[in-house]
């Protein structure tokens, strides 16, 4: 999986100008400029590779932290009881990082790339055998007019928003 400049900070919990810093020092393992101008760094085991120098202080970020993954996974009970009381009050799809819920609702975009996941020899905390796993940006939507967005740092929400007309749901995510 690749990312950009911000991602990659936000994975090292450093500054998007130390990453671009550590870029031009040619410190970052694969990375590759695109078109002359964007920055694509590649994730070894959800974390961009530095190579170390031999003077100045020990670096601070650790490898091990939280990588800022968000795992999309679908709420099979909630689909079947939807499916026979004949409504679909329950959300179904859910966005985790880690076991904390994120947001939930009934469908969703995710703006990036994205990876399907089958383990069924190691499911997921919860117990799914398969989920969507993303470093983009997820935005959640239910019936009642409420978007969630889930970023890989943040959350927020707006309420009250009609999704009868396209355009304006299209209008928000431009402006955001």
């Amino acid at each position: 999986m690749f990312v950009g400049t911000t991602e990659a900070a936000s994975l090292l919990r450093i500054s998007a100008q130390r990453v671009r810093v550590l870029l031009q020092e040619g410190r970052i393992q694969g990375a590759n400029k695109v078109n002359g101008r964007t920055w694509v760094i590649p994730l070894y085991n959800g974390m961009p590779i530095i190579s170390g120098r031999s003077r100045g202080p020990k670096p601070r970020w650790h490898r091990r932290q939280h990588c800022g993954k968000n795992t999309v996974h679908f709420n099979r009970n909630n689909i079947r009881a939807n499916q026979t009381n004949g409504n679909t009050e329950l959300d179904v799809v859910s966005v985790k990082r880690g076991s904390k819920n994120l947001a939930t609702g009934h469908f969703m975009d995710i703006h990036g790339p994205c990876r399907i996941v089958y383990r069924p020899e190691q499911p997921h905390s919860c117990g799914a055998t398969v989920w969507i796993e993303t470093l983009a940006t997820v935005t959640v939507y239910d019936f009642e007019g409420n978007i969630d967005r889930v970023n890989n740092m943040w959350v927020w929400s707006e309420d009250g928003i009609k999704k009868t007309d396209k355009k304006k749901v299209e209008q928000l995510l431009k402006v955001a």
